[in-house]
């Protein structure tokens, strides 16, 4: 029986995962994905202003 090739791959994995996600990285670290992402989501899910609307807030301020 051959070895599946998710194995193989985690064979060759230089990182040691903790379980539930956790990741080991650089200099003993513990890494999460899901951790490091907020401050992504925060600016994703920011609005930002279209043309239109800052050319309104433009003319309105002179």
């Amino acid at each position: 029986m051959e070895p599946s090739f998710a194995s193989l791959l985690k064979r060759q994995s230089p990182s040691m995962s903790y379980g539930h996600g956790w990741i080991m990285g650089d200099n003993n670290h513990r890494w999460h994905p899901s951790r490091d992402q907020s401050a992504l989501l925060n600016g994703l899910s920011t609005r930002k202003s279209s043309l239109v609307t800052k050319l309104i807030k433009h003319w309105r301020t002179k």
